[in-house]
Order: C-alpha cells, then structure tokens, then sequence
C-alpha cells in the first residue's frame, strides 16, 4: 500500500464516529517485518500523536496511555510480535483498541476473515503460491469460513487444490487417493505439491490417520494403511498379523470412518478399484481365505471377503455340503454390508440355495401320502415353496451371468448343478410320483381328481354369486400363472394395498394348455371339441377374445373380455367407458406363456414370472382407480413345469409309444381316440369332462417330455403334475377407508431394546427389536441407524437393519448392531441423539451421553 493510501485510510479512520463511551481513538498499527518503518516519519494527522514501540518503552507507552494522557488520539506502531499474549504488556489497551495493517498479506486475511494474529500470518505466508492465483483465492474465499487456528485452513486451501468445494481433512484425503496410486499422474496431489505444501499434507495425514509418509511409493503404502487400520476396527488382529506396519491402533475409528463414509457415496468405483490394488498387492484374499465363516463376517472393507464366504460356500454346495443355517446367518450379516451391491445376486443364489436345502432335510424322508386332497393340501400349503426358491434361485443366477463375477462364476455353476438335481432328482421326482400314484386311478375313471375344486366351477363359485349384489366382478387370467408365483403375487398384494386377498386353488382342466384352460374359466356347461381339437363351449368357439366375451354374455348380457395390453393403451376415461354398465370384465393377460412357448427365449421364464407380478399388481390398480373395482379375481389356464438344465434322452419318450389314432400331442400331453393306448403313459378318462369328438388323454406320470418338434422343452405344461395342474386364483377385495374390514398398510416398526443410554467407547453395539412380524398389513421396513451431535451432525457411522422377519416369536426378532463413533472430542455433558429412520415415517430420536477421553496426541506445526 502506499503512503498516500495508508495516509487515507488513516485519517478516515480517526475521522470517524466515535463508538458508544469512547473519548478518544487508540490505533494500533502493526507491521512485524518493519515493511513500512521508513513510512512512519512521513505521516501528516493532525490531531493524532504518532508513537513507535521499540522495544525498550514499552512500559513508558503504557503509563503514557493510562496514566499521563487519557484523552488524546494515538497511531501506536508496533514492528513486533509475540508467540505467548502473555508477553505483550500493551495486550490489555490492544483489546479495546483498533488494529490497521497496511500490507498484503493483513488486507488479505483480513478479506478471507483470517485472524490477524501471528501463527495464522505465518500459516497464510506458507501459501503465498496458492494465494497469488484469483481463480484459487475465489475458491477459497467462496467456502465463506472464518479461520482461528491454523488446521482449519490448512485444510481448506488443500480442499481447493483437490478440486473440492470446501470440507474436511477426510475429503482431501478421498480426493487424492481417488487420483490414483501414481504420484506422477496424481492431479490432486501435484496442485498441493505445486500450489501448497506438501509437508502440511503429509502432517495432515499422519494427524487423522497415523500414517507416516515414506518416499517409497507413498500414496500406495498410505492407501493400504488407510484400508487396513480401517478393518482393524471391526476384525481380529489375529487376521491381519505381519500386517502390522500399515495399521495404527489409535486411528482404527478415524480409518473406518474414511472408508465407509466414502463407500455410502454415489461415486465409489476409486476406492473399489483401491481395495482391488491393496487386495491384491498384500494377498489378502488367500489370507481370508485361511479364515473362519464368523471371522469374515466382522468385516466388509475388502470386496475380496465377500469373495472368499461366497466362493467356500459354493465349493461346499458342489461337494453335497449345504450349511443352511450359517448359510442363512452369513447372508443376513452380508445384506447391509458393504460393497454388497456387488454380490447380492450371488447371496440370493446362496439364500434359496439354503432355503432348499432346508425343505429337503425337513421332508428328506420322501412324501408317502395317498389321498390325493392331502397331497394337494401338502402342497398349496408348503410344498410350493420349493418351487418357489427354485424359481429365485434362477433368477438371481440369470442376474450374476449378465456381469459376471470371474471369481465366483464356475463356483456357483457347478453349486447350480446341485441345485438342479436336488430340485429334479429329488423334489420334482418323490412329489410328482407321490402324487401321480395317488390321482392314478381317479383319472383313469374319472378325468379329475375327486374332492377337489375344478377349474371348470370357476365361474359358478366365484363370479356367478355377486350377480345382483350391486357390484362388477373383474377377472383376470394371466396365462401360465402357476401357483407358487401366485402365492407371491398375493403376499405382495396384502402388503401394498388398501385391499384384502386370499390364494385359494383349483385343479385344471386335463390337458393343461391354454385353450382348454381359458374355456374352463367360461360360465361354460359343456365343453366339446372337433376333430381339429378345436375347443367349444355350448357350441361357441372360445380361441379369441371376441369369442369368449360372446360366451361370457350368454351367461351375463352386461360382460366384456379385453385384453391386458388394450387395457394399458386406454385414456382413464376410455377405461371408465368400458366398464360402463357391465357386471362381468374378464382380461387377458399373457406374459409367462408368451416368454416360455419359445425356445429361444424359455430360459427367460423366471424373468418373465417377475414381471408378471410387477404387471398384474399394476393392472389391479387400474382397476381398482380407474374403473372403480371392487371383487377382483386373479386366476390362470394352467401353470408350468420348467427346470433349467438340458433335457437328456432319459428325460424324452418318442411318439412310437402310442397305437392308433393320435389328435393331438404336446411335450406333457396327447389327446387321441378312445382306443388309442399309450405305453407308460397315464391314461386319463375325458369323456365326462369333453363331449364332442370322443377322446382320451394320457401324461407322462413324472416329468419326462414327450419328443414332439418345435418349441421348447424345458418350459412345458399339458401334463397333471402338481406344477402344471395347481391352478391359483386369488379373491381380492378393494375396502374403502370407512369400512370396519379396513386396515392400514403399516411397516414394521424397529425400536430400541438396550437399556443403557451411555457410551464409552468408540465401537459399541445395540439391540433393536422388530415389534410385529411381517405380513398381512405390516410390510418390511428398511431402518438407517446413527449417532448425531446436538446440532444434528452425524458423529457415527450409518447402519442398515432390514425389519423384516416374519417369526411370531419375539426373540427371533431381535437385532444386534454394531456401531463405530468417528475419531474426535466428545463432551460427556453433552446430549447425542441415536436416530432411528426410514424413507416414510417421522424419524425417532433417542437420548443419549458419549464418555470417551479422547486425546489429540499429535500436534500441527506448520
């Protein structure tokens, strides 16, 4: 500044108001590097005494201030400073005085709300690069902070050169190991070398993190430093012996926090290919790999762990060795951990893998029941289930070959080939030749299985009884909707609705294949057939919507049939129009057939069941929305048999089994003359469920395929197993919020069950409790857990519990969590608060005090 500028100032300082209670203005001029000593003599301020410390007047100054002149005006200029207050003894009149600096690097601090004092001069002295770019002191100057002590700025220039927007050491540090382990290449680490102290950085780091920088490739070592130190928090030191050189003991909490603050973020491909570099460089996957289940599963800091369970796991199901019940623990610790976007589908293949292995030890004595209504039972009750985790099981198979894991992909395949034969070798073989055995004689002379509901009365049970009740029944028939998808379809139903829904069961018609199965769903009274096997119902053809909509009216005049995708197409109130004045809706749906009946796309079906689900559960809403529907039925033609693996000659019969006249044949049926014989077929007798042209049915008894051209084969239907023959139809019913029936969907709820509302240390762990099962109206719940300061700043990491279990007992709904506090001072006086929430519901907060001594045992001396 020049003279004539700091004479200026000067005067337009000792010009101005006076504050409250002042009689005079002291001024004190400080200028430590003597920059403007020789400026001093050439001041003109009238009315203003000019005094220069020396040093040795210090006391003379003093009294002159207090003591002689109590009313005069003073520019007192002082070259000095001092490192302690305690040794400035005109510290007490510069408290109440005014400062003036005249020189750079003061009007600057002064702009960025630096305090002037000598420590925090030295600090901005230190950037004097950084500091001569306006771009970086916009930057800078944008993050808006004030600055009393040196750390903080440290930490906000280096921000800056990392690219960042202001933040905390730890967003340096991520920044800069987000550039990569070349230092060469590092532009984060370059711009601080460059631009601002690269000493200060490396202080930074051994501070928060107790690394200490080594010129040996030092982002590498302190890479793995930062990704050790951090699993040290959770796993037994024992794992990581000989490690030792990269963990520090008293940093574990601060590491920890780095890593899995970093992991939560959107952008976390840097530190997953980190992890990938320090996994491989210190061979820790074969080191996991010596480990325990239970040890693995205090950690989650390395993708590699989730590699090591998941390969061990898989090896052991190839060799016939399924742990169910630690299968079931591991994959419910693993579903919260982290990196498990990245595994799930692999742990879903290993949850219904455990799952199955569960329904064969509970039913590993084969299924020796004969009444076919107590197999039936058996199965709509429990059995399905099997069909169920075998369908899941696939699915999350089919996921894990589009972005295969090179790991774990042969691993789970030859694990698939168990799954295959214990679902066909074993479930498919004891339930279907349990009930093949026990239906034999039943449609030899009848057709059907005696006391059971036959799809033929579908019409009569369910829809002809709400004629005249004031209100419209809905049918939908989505085709090859098979039982078990069914059962899923009205879990989530219960759950997502304002509606109540339940799963009952009726047999299909023999052959269970779509023609014969949508006629069945007809208010039909006979059902005939041609010499071309054309289905007809009282004589009406039922191949298209046109046709069956004309049979529904002659049952109920006021019907119409559409079909599901015309339905999406309408406007709402084309919708409205539809329905306008009609009692009976019947729509189509064809999702599950149409992937399934071809070969190429067949081993998509159990994707296909997916969207079924996701497309029937929206077509219900539109129901329900649009055309005001109440009773709604779900049902199907038919349902499926499918298994993945390739069919092998031994799982085929050719046509040559069959003597005379053949109608028709499909890969599980044929429908010939009655004097037709089919050898080691199962004879099924038609002539009281089919008039018309006279027929006979046979089936394969177990789940062999009739050798046929053309389309598929292991997606199939036509036969009477279980799979094909079990057909769902779901009763929902919309309720109104003023109806007594009416409950609200709820998630379930997770409180806090420890008692203690006190934590001493930075790892602890608590317990939750899941107040009501899951199911009917209560839906599962995802809960985000941590700690916060009273000012609502998380001080702890955030963990994940799934409130979703299903067990009437209590106990077995209990949560441990474990949770890590960041590194830092906590004030035992203080109140934290533990939050308790999810996407939906007021989040709940609970009391509590933190007690941990913490101390800051290395200092910043820059």
């Amino acid at each position: 500044m020049s003279t004539e500028s700091i004479q200026f100032n000067l005067k337009e300082r000792f010009a101005a108001p006076l504050p409250e209670f002042y009689q005079r203005r002291i001024i004190f001029w400080q200028d430590e590097d003597r920059e403007f000593e020789s400026t001093l003599d050439e001041l003109d301020l009238p009315g203003v005494n000019i005094v220069k410390l020396t040093g040795t007047n210090n006391f003379a100054v003093k009294k002159l201030l207090l003591h002689d002149d109590l009313t005069g005006n003073y520019l007192i200029y002082n070259p000095f400073s001092y490192a302690a207050p305690q040794d400035d003894w005109l510290r007490d009149i510069e408290l109440y005085s005014e400062e003036f600096r005249a020189d750079y690097y003061s009007i600057l601090m002064s702009e960025l709300n630096i305090t002037p004092s000598p420590v925090m001069r030295r600090t901005v002295k230190l950037y004097a690069t950084f500091f001569g770019n306006k771009d970086r002191l916009a930057k800078l100057r944008k993050i808006g902070r004030e600055y009393q002590t040196p750390l903080q700025l440290h930490i906000d220039i280096m921000a800056v050169l990392a690219g960042l927007s202001g933040g905390s050491a730890q967003d340096v540090f991520i920044a800069v190991l987000s550039a990569g382990l070349n230092e060469e290449n590092n532009a984060a680490l370059n711009n601080i070398k460059k631009f601002g102290n690269i000493e200060a950085f490396w202080q930074l780091v051994r501070k928060y993190t107790g690394f200490i920088h080594e010129e040996d490739r030092p982002l590498g070592f302190f890479a793995s430093h930062v990704l050790l130190t951090a699993l040290a928090q959770t796993m037994n030191p024992s794992v990581l012996k000989g490690l030792e050189r990269f963990i520090s003991e008293s940093n574990r909490a601060y590491c920890y926090s780095i890593v899995h603050e970093w992991r939560n973020r959107e952008d976390n491909t840097a530190l997953w290919d980190l992890c990938r570099t320090v996994e491989q460089e210190l061979q820790l996957p074969s080191r996991f790999d010596r480990q325990e289940i239970e040890t693995l599963l205090t950690g989650d800091v390395f993708p590699s762990i989730h590699e090591v369970i998941l390969k061990r796991f898989f090896s052991e199901t190839a060799e016939q060795v399924v742990k169910a019940d630690l299968i079931l623990k591991t994959v419910e610790n693993r579903r919260t951990s982290g990196w498990i976007e990245h595994f799930s589908d692999y742990y879903d293949c290993l949850y219904f893998i455990a799952k199955m292995q569960e329904f064969y030890q509970n039913n590993a004595a084969g299924f020796h029941i004969v009444e076919p209504k107590a197999v039936w039972k058996l199965y709509t009750e429990n059995a399905f289930e099997m069909d169920s985790f075998y369908r899941h099981f696939h699915f999350a198979f089919g996921c894990t070959l589009k972005n295969s894991n090179p790991l774990l992909e042969d691993k789970l395949k030859r694990a698939a080939e168990y799954v295959e034969g214990l679902y066909q070798n074993w479930y498919l073989k004891e339930l279907t030749g349990c009930w093949t055995n026990a239906i034999s004689d039943n449609l030899a002379s009848l057709g059907y299985v005696s006391e059971i509901a036959k799809q033929h009365d579908f019409y009569a049970h369910y829809i002809r009884p709400l004629a005249g009740k004031n209100t419209r029944a809905f049918v939908v028939i989505s085709d090859a909707l098979r039982y078990e998808v069914a059962a899923e379809l009205c879990d989530t139903l219960i759950r997502t609705t304002k509606g109540t829904a339940k799963l009952e069961a009726m047999q299909g018609i023999f052959p269970s294949i779509t023609k014969f199965g949508m006629a069945a769903l007809l208010p039909e009274r006979t059902i005939s057939v041609d010499e071309d096997m054309g289905v007809y119902v009282e004589d009406m053809p039922t191949s298209s919507t046109p046709d069956r909509e004309k049979v529904l009216c002659t049952s109920n005049p006021n019907s119409v049939a559409i079909q599901y995708n015309d339905v999406l197409s309408m406007k709402r109130a084309e919708r409205r129009e539809l329905v306008s004045g009609k009692e009976v809706v019947y729509i189509y749906h064809n999702t599950i057939d149409a992937i399934g009946d071809k070969a190429p796309t067949e081993n998509k079906v159990f994707e296909a069941c997916e969207d079924t689900i996701q497309e029937i559960a929206n077509i219900l809403r539109i129901i329900v929305n649009d055309m005001q529907g109440t009773d709604i039925f779900i049902t199907s033609d038919h349902g499926f048999l499918y298994t993945y693996s390739p069919l092998t000659e031994g799982d085929k019969i050719g046509k040559s089994i069959f003597t005379g006249k053949v109608y028709e044949v499909g890969r599980r049926y044929a429908i010939t003359e009655p004097s037709a014989t089919g050898e080691y077929l199962l004879p099924v007798q038609l002539d009281r469920e089919i008039s018309g042209t006279p027929v006979k049915g046979y089936t394969p008894q177990d789940s062999t395929r009739i050798k046929i051209s053309g389309g598929g084969e292991n997606y199939v239907h036509g036969g009477v197993s279980l799979q094909e023959l079990c057909v769902p139809v779901i009763a929902f019913k919309n309720l109104r919020t003023s109806s007594k029936k009416y409950v609200e969907v709820s998630n379930a709820e997770l409180k806090l069950l420890s008692e203690s509302r006190k934590v001493s240390n930075l790892l602890f762990s608590l317990d939750f409790f899941q107040k009501q099962p899951v199911g009917d109206k209560v839906q599962p719940c995802a809960y985000t857990i941590y700690m916060t300061d009273d000012e609502g700043v998380p001080v702890s990491d955030r963990q994940t519990v799934i409130a979703d279990r299903t067990s009437l007992n209590a106990s077995e709904r209990v949560f441990r969590v474990r949770f890590n506090l960041k590194a830092g001072a906590y004030d035992s006086k203080k109140i934290y608060r533990l939050v308790i929430a999810n996407d939906t519901d007021v989040p709940e907060e609970v009391e509590f005090h933190i007690d941990i001594a913490f101390a800051d045992d290395f200092g910043f001396d820059l």
